[in-house]
């Protein structure tokens, strides 16, 4: 399987807490999505625990800074459980079938 290149986006002054609250959610669920999807397509699923999938730079106290965001199998439930939730509120419907697809059951 060729490496995934994860997408990078500049916020600039932007602060990354509220940026991921806020707008930043609308880029960073589904990059978590595919990033799960990537995990489940690997031949030797064990030794692969971790894609990345986002970068995120910005400027801190007037340094650029860069914040990097993985999926991980460690996380799995927990991450699809608020994707899922997400897609739900946003109307996300193709998402929501994508995470079921995963092995999600949003009934647990």
């Amino acid at each position: 399987m060729k490496p995934y290149l994860c997408p990078t986006v500049y916020i600039g002054n932007d602060d990354i807490q509220e940026w991921l609250k806020g707008e930043g959610k609308h880029t960073l669920m589904p990059e978590l999505l595919v990033g799960y999807e990537k995990l489940q397509g690997y031949d030797d699923y064990d030794s692969v625990d971790e894609v990345h999938v986002l970068r995120v730079e910005a400027i801190v106290r007037g340094k650029q800074k860069a914040f990097d965001f993985y999926s991980r199998i460690e996380e799995k439930d927990d991450s699809l459980q608020k994707i899922y939730e997400w897609a739900i509120e946003w109307e996300e419907y193709e998402m929501c079938e994508r995470i079921i697809h995963l092995g999600f059951n949003p009934n647990e």
